[in-house]
């Protein structure tokens, strides 16, 4: 018997966000975090990579991560620690960034607008203001 070929299903439309998209969101998302930049460390400014932790050292010696924005191949991704430490920072999200919300601390977006990024900003805001209270940043 000879060997059949099988042919791959191409994904659907729609599945993976254009390059260009991922960048135009990643640019978006950096920028929410760059505003607080002088208040963190900077610990990476890859074209796929923004990384800051606190200025806070943990129980451990090593710097506290903050929060990270990464782009993958089919979204980008926000991840903000201080909603994983203090959950009670979540109270009130609106059901467009809780749909978003995967795992404990991390969003993912394949586009985002204005609002969008101004809620994300004010979450990051009360995230870095309750670690401040807390002795972490």
């Amino acid at each position: 018997m000879g060997s059949r070929m099988v042919k791959r299903a191409k994904s659907p439309p729609g599945r993976a966000a254009p390059k260009a998209d991922a960048d135009a969101v990643f640019a978006e998302l950096r920028r929410v975090f760059a505003r607080f930049a002088s208040r963190l460390v900077v610990v990476s400014d890859a074209p796929d990579l923004y990384h800051v932790n606190s200025g806070a050292r943990g129980p451990d010696g090593k710097p506290l991560f903050f929060g990270a924005v990464r782009k993958g191949k089919t979204y980008v991704s926000f991840h903000l620690m201080p909603i994983y430490t203090h959950p009670e920072l979540l109270d009130g999200l609106d059901a467009d960034l809780r749909r978003r919300l995967h795992g404990k601390s991390c969003f993912n977006f394949k586009s985002v607008d204005a609002a969008t990024t101004r809620r994300l900003g004010q979450l990051l805001q009360r995230g870095l203001e309750t670690w401040k209270r807390a002795d972490w940043a």
